[in-house]
């Protein structure tokens, strides 16, 4: 009987020995791989399902996720940093676009000199 073709789904285990290595997570799947070998290859995304390519960031997580599901850190309108979702901040972006945007506008009406009709 010959293997089914699929995408593999990876965690991470490491031994005690410290040899780490990604397993398929899917049902009747004993595909194992060490992790520096799984750069470049296709896998799915443990939060949303979508495929992706692992990369050498990918590599280091415990459960391998996409670019869109990780999280970034963003510094908040009262200046503390903390981590948004990657697929909402181009609302975040949207907000900063504005403030930079209304400081931009101060700025120049600060800079420009107002001017003055001969009498």
């Amino acid at each position: 009987m010959k293997p089914k073709k699929h995408t593999h789904k990876l965690k991470r285990h490491i031994y005690p020995t410290g040899n780490a290595i990604y397993f398929c997570t899917l049902t009747d799947c004993y595909f194992k791989i060490d992790c520096p070998l799984a750069l470049g290859k296709e896998s799915i995304c443990n939060v949303c399902g979508m495929e992706f390519i692992m990369t050498e960031y990918t590599i280091k997580l415990h459960l391998p996720s996409c670019n869109n599901c990780r999280k970034v850190k963003v510094s908040g309108s009262d200046g503390k940093k903390h981590y948004v979702r990657r697929d909402s901040t181009p609302v975040v972006a949207s907000l900063a676009s504005d403030n930079a945007e209304d400081l931009r506008s101060r700025l120049n009406s600060a800079i420009s000199k107002p001017t003055e009709d001969d009498i």
